[in-house]
């Protein structure tokens, strides 16, 4: 029968016990400090050429190191200082990969088969700097990143998780801590960065690469803050050709402010307030894949007031992605409105490099007049809350895009019922009627470059206010200011209810108005208003005052 070892101690003197505990004492010392102390005195700076050869033989760079040094606790392995991994002269010349310190850790039970296997890669932050990758599409439309991915996939080599070494090298598990990953398109550097990154790269299967990639959007023209988090999972498998590389990739941008998120994607605050969410997938190959995305954004308003009311909107779009050439094409995006269809915004191409310049078409089927005048209400103040319109808007809004010049055509029909008046001045207005509009929109942008030309032209448009009073309205817009035109026959109480709709016809109109006609009296109105933007809108009438009666027989002023 096997005696316990503590049955064995029992039986020996206590002076032995005491001697037996303190020799495998000194011995556990003494191996921690072999560990310790021994790796500085190696000079392992011989091994520095080799690394970095067999580095650059996997990636197919140059790579470049300053110094080799051995650790051994807490696992066993090497510090690389100062690694630069060096670009192909067609992207530039910056490098692909530069990091202060990596640690490679080895596979302790490699060693034993005389052979070295790292388990970790790992490029980590040191003395505030960061590690950092460059992402580059040349003129010629080729990324930096193929040959790299290509000669990876063409190494034989065995699952990162594997846990019983072959006859094939483990894939090490290759990551990052606060990189910083930038982007640059042709000759033009792009301001767009991810900071504070963390990235993770292994071999899920014989085949397969898995990806985890977790960073805070930037923008280096701007001090955008507040950006939210972005995120990037999947995998990538082996292919012959870059863009037959089979993918399925999750991105998510999360809780970013509408405010930051302007003025990062465009470079300028654009005014709107509220939180955005956006995910998205990749599936197929990266020269061809389905594209789904899905935005969120909740309490949508304008930055210069808090309405009574703020928006909740989604949208869901879908695509065809060549992720090679960064275009998209059969393009769909839906908005759902408060009524049966939603609106839907089609383009069979968009240049994801220049998508100013993508030609498009905007459906907008019995979208109902309450949830267009929720959106109105975001942009003035002046709408007033007792208006209740019942109807609906259809239109058609067509953008045709060539090389050098782009245009925008489209017809809008809403009926419009207002609430009763509830002021006494109004109540003698006839019985509210319908409002129609129908009339012709056009937005000609000529431009060379995509900057988009100064020309908003709204075509004549018929508002009918009562059931013998209508009114047309037209106008121009530019960056400099606007100006619009009304001229019909209405009374002042109408078209101030009409302003309830459009709160920039009340402006300076009733000083412009010629006689001081009774608010509820019908006349001949000929108007013209414009206004700088950021001033005070002018009016000037050139048509005399017509009361109704007279209008009826005939006779003018």
């Amino acid at each position: 029968m096997t005696e316990h070892t503590s049955d064995i101690e029992d039986d020996l003197p206590p002076r032995s016990v005491a001697r037996r505990r303190l020799v495998f004492a000194a011995v556990v010392v003494l191996v921690l400090l072999v560990l310790v102390v021994t790796p500085p005195l190696l000079n392992v700076n011989r091994l520095r050429h080799r690394i970095a050869t067999s580095m650059s033989e996997s990636l197919g760079r140059p790579v470049h190191l300053d110094s080799v040094t051995l650790h051994l606790l807490p696992m066993p392995g090497f510090t690389l200082n100062n690694l630069v991994v060096s670009e192909d002269p067609a992207f530039g010349s910056e490098p692909v990969i530069r990091a202060n310190q990596v640690e490679a850790r080895l596979r302790f039970s490699s060693l034993w088969r005389r052979q070295v296997e790292f388990s970790t890669i790992r490029f980590i932050e040191s003395d505030g700097n960061h590690p950092s990758l460059n992402i580059v599409r040349n003129a010629q439309g080729r990324w930096n990143l193929e040959d790299i991915l290509m000669q990876a996939a063409h190494a034989n080599t065995a699952p990162t998780a594997q846990r019983k070494a072959g006859s094939l090298p483990r894939f090490p598990y290759i990551e990052a801590t606060s990189a910083r990953v930038n982007i640059k398109l042709g000759e033009e550097k792009m301001p767009f960065s991810l900071t504070d990154t963390d990235f993770a790269l292994w071999l899920s299967s014989p085949q397969q690469w898995s990806v985890r990639l977790q960073g805070t959007p930037a923008r280096t023209d701007t001090n955008a803050s507040d950006t939210g988090e972005m995120r990037l999972e999947g995998t990538l498998e082996r292919a012959a050709r870059f863009a037959d590389v089979p993918l399925n990739l999750t991105a998510s941008w999360a809780h970013a402010q509408m405010g930051e998120a302007s003025l990062l994607i465009a470079g300028h605050d654009a005014g709107w307030r509220g939180t955005m969410e956006m995910g998205a997938t990749l599936t197929g190959r990266l020269g061809a894949a389905n594209l789904t995305t899905d935005v969120h954004l909740t309490d949508l308003r304008r930055a210069d007031f808090v309405p009574a009311k703020q928006l909740d909107v989604s949208a869901h779009c879908t695509a065809q992605a060549e992720v090679v050439t960064i275009t998209a094409m059969q393009a769909t995006c839906t908005l759902p409105t408060s009524g049966p269809q939603p609106i839907v915004l089609t383009s069979p191409l968009i240049d994801l490099q220049r998508p100013d310049e993508a030609a498009g078409s905007l459906e907008i089927n019995a979208v109902p007049l309450s949830w267009a005048l929720d959106w109105a209400k975001l942009f003035s103040q002046r709408i007033s809350p007792e208006l209740q319109p019942d109807g609906r808007i259809d239109g058609h809004i067509q953008r045709v895009a060539g090389r050098s010049s782009a245009s925008l055509l489209g017809n809008l029909r809403a009926t419009l019922l207002p609430a009763a008046p509830s002021n006494s001045s109004a109540r003698t207005i006839a019985p509210p009627a319908p409002t129609v509009f129908n009339g012709q929109v056009a937005l000609p942008t000529v431009s060379a470059r995509g900057n988009p030309s100064a020309s908003l032209q709204l075509q004549p448009t018929v508002l009918r206010l009562g059931t013998a009073s209508q009114v047309t309205l037209s106008g121009d817009a530019d960056p400099a200011g606007y100006v619009l035109h009304l001229s019909g026959n209405a009374s002042l109480a109408q078209v101030k209810t009409l302003a309830g709709f459009l709160p920039p016809l009340g402006d300076g109109l009733e000083e412009a108005l010629p006689g001081k006609a009774a608010p509820e009296t019908s006349r001949d109105l000929s108007v013209s208003c414009s206004r700088s933007w950021g001033g005070v809108q002018r009016c000037v009438s050139t048509a005399a005052d017509v009361p109704l009666k007279k209008k009826r027989s005939g006779k003018r002023r």
